[in-house]
């Protein structure tokens, strides 16, 4: 286990296992970017290994070296298709018939399903007798963010494990080893906008989703401060629709959260201080119909252009 804030979990997991306290389904749910699928994996890891090293995965034997590979008969994974948005009835009933059948290797097999909560109903409904009759030499992972999704008859049925966040010490101090080049402001601003979340923020860092969203942040300033917008900056945010909806939504949603003294940080007093509440709040709710649109025939530089309008009539009125 290569994260440090999930070692007492993987412990734990690797413990219950052995006493045969562990579920036949449990499902590890928590933010995303705090590490649940690499969690999975672990539990799966150890689940198919032919000679656990303590509470570990051995890593050499031939179940674990064909886990490592992307191979191992014994392992049936339950995701969203390329070309799809959901995991289809015919995919999780792939998967439970795989279950039915004698291990390969060692005596167990396992499935996973991720994200679970993109099961449709159809999906989740085949799961139930498979969660209701488990085989005896086979488990079952599920891994979600958000649990709420999935159905009342799924959850019930499983062994929830919630995970959260580390502490922001550790998450910094992972964060640090893991960019030692970067600048300690600029890591602190990852894990701000990521909520602690360190696999979130190391992959925030290490592209260009935070150098971009502190380019939306400045033109937003400088558009409240009377500056002139770039040339050119309604066309730059529709090649990145939603990415920009996002950012657009974050950095309001940050200083109307700073006027009522619910956050610090990240930018929370660069705003004019005449700029309203309820403008504020209207600008919020524009990107967010903004986001819902992304993906439809309206065009996107117009519907940029027009929030970016309103945006500067809101510091224009009373500057």
């Amino acid at each position: 286990m290569r994260l440090p804030w999930l070692l007492a979990e993987s412990e734990a997991l690797g413990q219950a296992l052995d006493a045969q306290r562990l579920g036949h389904a449990p499902l590890l749910h928590g933010p995303a970017g705090i590490g649940k699928r690499e969690l999975a994996r672990w539990l799966i890891g150890r689940i198919l290994c032919l000679a656990p090293d303590g509470q570990r995965p051995c890593g050499t034997c031939r179940s674990c070296l064909l886990l490592e590979a992307g191979t191992h008969p014994d392992l049936f994974i339950a995701a969203v298709p390329e070309d799809k948005t959901q995991i289809t009835v015919d995919i999780v009933r792939d998967l439970c018939s795989g279950l039915q059948l004698t291990p390969s290797i060692g005596q167990h097999r396992v499935g996973l399903i991720e994200p679970a909560d993109r099961m449709n109903n159809n999906a989740a409904n085949a799961l139930l007798k498979t969660l209701e009759e488990p085989s005896a030499k086979s488990w079952l992972v599920l891994v979600t963010d958000r649990p709420d999704l999935l159905p009342a008859t799924v959850r019930s049925r499983c062994q929830k494990l919630a995970l959260r966040p580390p502490r922001r010490d550790e998450a910094l101090g992972w964060l640090r080893a893991q960019c030692p080049e970067q600048d300690l402001d600029r890591l602190e601003l990852a894990l701000d906008l990521c909520g602690d979340a360190p696999l979130k923020a190391l992959e925030l860092v290490q592209g260009e989703g935070l150098s971009f969203g502190l380019d939306v942040r400045r033109i937003l300033v400088d558009l409240a401060a009377g500056r002139p917008v770039p040339a050119g900056t309604a066309e730059a945010w529709s090649a990145r629709s939603r990415e920009s909806w996002d950012w657009i939504a974050h950095w309001v949603r940050h200083w109307m959260g700073g006027r009522m003294g619910l956050v610090s940080g990240s930018g929370g007093a660069e705003l004019p201080a005449h700029a309203g509440d309820a403008d504020l709040a209207r600008a919020w709710q524009g990107a967010l119909e903004g986001r819902s649109l992304a993906d439809t025939a309206i065009r996107a530089d117009l519907l940029f252009g027009k929030w970016l309008l309103e945006w500067q009539s809101i510091f224009a009125a009373d500057g």
